[in-house]
C-alpha cells in the first residue's frame, strides 16, 4: 500500500475531532480540499511534514528516534500523539507503530546526531523563577481585550468588503496593510489575526474569497469574556493535550517553548512558532511570563480561566460623545448589545478601551440595509449621548435616509444592472475612472450594466463611496448582516471545518456507490501517479464485473492496466466503469 493511500484511509477512519485538530496543528486550509486524498497529499508534502516534525515535543522526538533506530519505547502516549499527527502509522502485529517514510526523511534532516545529543542531554527542565501575576495579568488582560476587539473589526470588515484569496489560502498584502493601518498595528499582527480568526471559524475561504465563518453571529452576540474563551479554547485545542500537560507549569513561556519544542523555529509556517506568537495575542502571557489564567486554560478548566481573565478586562459603560465633526467617542467599552447596534451604522476610526467612530452617508446606508430606520438610529444616539444631536449629524442622518435606495443593483443572467432615477449620478458612475475594473457600460436611460457578478459590483461601488444597495428578484433589500432578517446572504450554517469534514465523508461514500465521471478519472489518475492498484466495477452487456488492475495509462476515454489475476493487460472504456476503489 502506498503511503498516500495509507494516510488517506487513516484520515477517513479518524474521528471528526481528531481531523479538526490535525487541520489546525498542521495549518491546513480544509476548504481547499475535495476529499481525504487531497488532504493526505497536502499532509505528505515535504514542507508540511517538516513543519510537523518541528512542532514535536522533546518526549515525542525521543520516541520517534527510538522508533526509527529500532529501540523499544514504552512511551505509548508520545507514540499515539505521533500517530494522531500522521507521522507514524499504528498497525496490528509487531511492531505496532511504523514511522512513515516521509516523516523519517524529514526527521533525519532536522535531527542531526549533534542535535539529538543536545536533546537527550537536556531532558531535565531547568528550575524557573516564581510566578508574579501582579505584573503579567494587567497587561495580558488588556492584550486579550484588544485582540477580541480586533477580531470583531475583522469579521465586520469582511461583511463590508470583497477580499479575494491570494495564492493558496493567503490574504493579499494590500489587504493586510489596510487592516494593520486601521488597527494601528504592523502587517504581521494582521496576518496573525487572520490566522487566529480562521482557526476559530470566524472567517473561512469559500469560492476563492474570504468570508465570515460559522461562529460569526455567535461572536457578535457574546460579551468580551465569552469571545475570549472561544479563541482561548481554539489555542488550547491546537496545542493538544500532550503538549498542554508539558506546558502547564510554565512560568516563562519563551523558555518553556524552547525547552519543550527544541526543533521549533521562527519560520512563519512553523506550527509552534505560530502558537507561541498567538499566546501573547490571546492574552495568555505578557513579556514572556504566563498569566494566572494560563494554567487553568491548558488544564481545560475553562470556567476558572474565564473568571480570572474577566476581572482584568475593562468594565463596560453606556456613554458616548457625539461631535459636530461627525465623530463619536466612546469613553469606555460599550455593552455588547449597544456596541453591535451602533456598529451597524458607524465606521471605526480607532479601537481601544476608548474608541472613536465616524458616522457617514455610506455607514448610515449600510445600517438601513440591515433593517434600521432613521428613527431607530436617532433614538440610539440620543439614548447613549443623553443630549440633542449636533446639527451636522442630524442633517446627515436625514439626508442619508432620504437618499436611501437611490442607487440599486439587480442581478442579471450575465452580469449586474445598476439602476437609478438620478441620471447625473449614473453619468458620474459611468465616467468614474476608479470603476473601470468592473467594466461599466450604458444599458438604457436609467440604468448601467456590468458583466461582473452583483457582489463584486456592490463592493467596488462601496469602495468608491457610492451608497449602492442590492435587491433580489422580489424587490427585497439584501444585507450581509443576518440580524436584519431581510434575506441576507450570510448563512448561519456557512462554511466551517466541520462542514468540510462532512463533505469529505460524503464524497468518500459516493465514490463507493455512484461516483461522478470526474471522480472516476481523478481516482484513476491518482492511482497511476502513486503506482497503486485499483478495483474497478465495469458494466458489461449482461452484468457487472469486478477487476483488480495496476493502471498504466489513461487516454482517449480508455483505461489501460495490468490484470495480475488473469495475467493479461486490459483496456476498459471509461464510460463502462461504474466505480473505482484505490487499493
Amino acid at each position: 500500500m502506498s503511503e498516500l493511500l495509507q494516510v488517506a484511509k487513516a484520515l477517513a477512519a479518524s474521528s471528526d475531532e481528531d481531523l479538526a485538530r490535525v487541520i489546525g496543528v498542521r495549518l491546513m486550509p480544509s476548504g481547499s480540499f475535495n476529499d481525504f486524498f487531497d488532504f493526505a497529499t497536502a499532509l505528505l508534502k515535504p514542507v508540511n511534514v517538516k513543519g510537523a516534525i518541528e512542532g514535536l515535543t522533546r518526549k515525542q522526538i525521543i520516541a520517534f528516534h527510538n522508533l526509527v533506530s529500532g529501540t523499544p519505547s514504552k512511551d505509548v502516549v508520545s507514540l499515539d500523539a505521533l500517530c494522531a499527527l500522521f507521522l507514524v502509522a499504528k498497525v496490528e502485529g509487531k511492531p505496532s507503530y511504523v514511522p512513515l517514510d516521509s516523516a523519517v526523511v524529514a526527521f533525519k534532516d532536522l535531527v542531526t546526531p549533534i542535535k539529538l545529543q543536545e536533546i537527550l542531554a537536556s531532558q531535565e527542565t531547568k528550575p524557573q523563577q516564581p510566578l508574579n501575576f501582579d505584573l503579567a495579568d494587567p497587561q495580558a488582560g488588556i492584550a486579550a481585550f484588544e485582540t477580541v476587539q480586533a477580531l470583531t473589526e475583522l469579521v465586520i470588515d469582511l461583511e463590508q468588503r470583497f477580499i479575494r484569496e491570494v495564492s493558496r489560502g493567503q490574504v493579499g498584502l494590500p489587504e493586510l496593510k489596510r487592516l494593520a493601518s486601521h488597527l494601528g498595528r504592523n502587517v504581521e499582527y494582521a496576518r496573525l489575526l487572520y490566522s487566529l480568526a480562521q482557526m476559530s471559524s470566524l472567517v473561512v475561504l469559500q469560492d476563492k474569497r474570504w468570508r465570515v465563518g460559522s461562529h460569526y453571529l455567535t461572536w457578535l452576540t457574546c460579551n468580551p469574556s465569552e469571545r475570549w474563551l472561544h479563541i482561548a479554547k481554539t489555542w488550547r485545542t491546537l496545542l493538544g493535550s500532550v503538549s498542554a500537560t508539558e506546558l502547564a507549569d510554565s512560568v516563562n513561556l519563551e523558555t518553556a517553548f524552547a525547552e519543550t519544542f527544541p526543533l521549533a523555529n521562527s519560520n512563519i509556517t512553523s506550527h509552534m512558532a505560530r502558537l507561541y506568537s498567538l499566546a501573547e495575542l490571546v492574552g495568555l502571557s505578557s513579556a514572556e511570563q504566563v498569566s494566572s489564567w494560563f494554567k487553568p486554560l491548558v488544564n481545560s478548566e475553562f470556567d476558572e480561566a474565564s473568571s480570572l481573565l474577566e476581572s482584568h478586562l475593562p468594565k463596560s459603560q453606556s456613554k458616548i460623545i457625539i461631535q459636530a465633526d461627525l465623530t463619536i467617542i466612546s469613553v469606555g467599552p460599550l455593552p455588547t448589545d449597544k456596541e453591535m447596534e451602533l456598529r451597524r451604522f458607524v465606521e471605526t476610526e480607532r479601537i481601544g478601551v476608548a474608541s472613536t467612530y465616524r458616522i457617514s452617508t455610506l455607514s448610515v446606508t449600510y445600517g438601513m440595509e440591515t433593517g434600521l430606520t432613521e428613527e431607530v438610529i436617532r433614538d440610539l444616539l440620543l439614548e447613549l449621548s443623553g443630549v440633542a444631536l449636533p446639527q451636522p449629524v442630524d442633517y446627515l442622518i436625514r439626508e442619508a435616509a432620504t437618499r436611501f435606495g437611490r442607487l440599486v443593483l439587480r442581478e442579471l443572467t450575465n452580469g449586474t444592472a445598476i439602476e437609478s432615477s438620478d441620471l447625473i449620478l449614473l453619468t458620474q458612475i459611468a465616467n468614474d475612472s476608479s470603476l473601470r475594473a468592473i467594466s461599466i457600460s450604458k444599458d438604457s436611460t436609467d440604468s448601467l450594466i456590468s458583466r461582473f457578478e452583483m457582489d463584486i459590483v456592490y463592493y467596488q461601488l462601496r469602495e468608491s463611496k457610492y451608497a449602492a444597495i442590492r435587491k433580489d428578484a422580489s424587490g427585497n433589500v439584501l444585507s450581509n448582516w443576518l440580524e436584519a432578517g431581510t434575506g441576507g446572504t450570510f448563512r448561519a450554517d456557512g462554511p466551517s471545518i466541520a462542514k468540510d469534514i462532512l463533505r469529505w465523508r460524503e464524497h468518500d461514500e459516493r465514490l463507493g456507490q455512484a461516483p461522478e465521471g470526474q471522480d472516476i478519472v481523478r481516482q484513476i489518475e491518482m492511482a497511476i501517479r502513486n503506482k497503486v492498484s485499483i478495483q474497478v466495477t465495469v458494466q458489461t452487456s449482461d452484468a457487472l464485473r469486478d477487476f483488480t488492475l495496476e493502471p498504466t495509462g489513461l487516454a482517449n476515454g480508455r483505461l489501460r492496466g495490468k490484470d495480475r489475476k488473469a495475467d493479461c493487460e486490459r483496456v476498459l472504456p471509461l464510460a463502462s466503469i461504474t466505480s473505482v476503489r484505490i487499493g
